[in-house]
């Protein structure tokens, strides 16, 4: 059975995303300044856990690996968090299903704690102690936890990321691993039994969710394009007024400025990706004719200018000699 840990830090929300396995998701930075996120993650057999956290507020949409099921704790600081329609302040309990989407604003010194599992192991797990002819709860979105749940799921997870700093590159003996493993499925399954019913989403919250998710998803498939809110709002079928307050609500921006952050996303991206194409010809494909203006806003979101990016990216590229 595989034992492997990392720790690894990041210097932009792009790079943190991709640090996690078995997570198809995309960040983008929404507040001022610079990135700094680190990931300490631990896999042992059918079993990841890790540790997240950044300094910036970060959006994470995607989905799970088609065959695995999380849950997670995030833990608030002072700046409240957002995740599928629910309010997120203080520590919550969340829970993604195999293949299933999600999308969260984590605010800026949110910490996750995450446990993910094979939906394989699981289900072996459920057959063994219900029978076989029963399936694993179905992982809804909120999961309502009380103080001593969430302080045991803290306490085993920290644990088990605790083993893998202090255990070294071979980790513990084999048996010791199936239990560690064993010993995490059960507290994912105990987080999902199917008694734990999930946490309603109100209908307002409902409501402003689907119109944050209509009004991003034709951002980043118009973004290159001149949108107007205007032009938003006739897309997506809504008032300006409502498109406001949705945002506010759940991105804790204005629709104007995320958007604004999304191109910024991206021409940070691109000037990772594509060191023989200039800043410049980058920032107007994104919409930033004023070469000024732009590195401005860049160098307001970001805490750096375009030029140090590409400088730091070109330096990581070239290799040693």
């Amino acid at each position: 059975m595989n034992f492997d840990h990392s720790h690894k830090r990041a210097r932009d929300a792009g790079t943190q995303a991709a640090n996690l396995q078995h997570w198809d998701q995309r960040y983008e930075q929404l507040t001022a300044g610079r990135f700094d996120g680190e990931v300490d993650e631990l896999c042992v057999g059918p079993v990841q856990v890790f540790r997240e956290r950044a300094n910036q507020t970060v959006v994470q949409a995607g989905r799970m690996s088609p065959d695995r099921m999380s849950v997670a704790l995030v833990c608030t600081s002072e700046m409240p968090g957002w995740y599928c329609g629910h309010k997120l302040h203080g520590e919550h309990l969340i829970g993604i299903s195999a293949n299933g989407e999600f999308d969260m604003v984590a605010g800026a010194g949110m910490q996750i704690l995450a446990l993910s599992v094979e939906a394989r192991a699981l289900h072996e797990l459920v057959a063994k102690l219900d029978g076989p002819s029963v399936e694993a709860p179905a992982l809804p979105a909120l999961l309502p936890a009380n103080a001593a749940r969430l302080g045991a799921y803290k306490s085993l997870v920290s644990a088990a990321l605790q083993l893998g700093d202090t255990a070294g590159g071979a980790g513990p003996h084999g048996a010791a691993r199936r239990m560690l493993a064993l010993s995490l499925t059960s507290a994912l399954l105990d987080c999902i039994r199917a008694e734990s019913a999930a946490l309603p989403l109100p209908t307002t919250a409902a409501s402003r969710r689907r119109i944050v998710s209509r009004a991003r998803q034709y951002m980043r498939e118009h973004a290159q394009e001149l949108i107007t809110v205007p032009d938003l709002c006739h897309a997506i079928g809504t008032s300006r007024r409502t498109l406001q307050y949705a945002f506010e609500e759940a991105m804790q921006t204005s629709p104007v400025a995320y958007l604004r952050a999304l191109r910024l996303n991206q021409v940070r991206s691109e000037l990772c990706r594509e060191p023989a194409t200039s800043i410049a010809d980058i920032a107007a494909r994104w919409g930033f004719w004023h070469l000024s203006h732009f590195a401005a806003d860049y160098r307001s979101l970001f805490g750096e200018l375009p030029s140090a990016t590409r400088a730091v990216a070109n330096t990581l590229a070239t290799p040693a000699s």
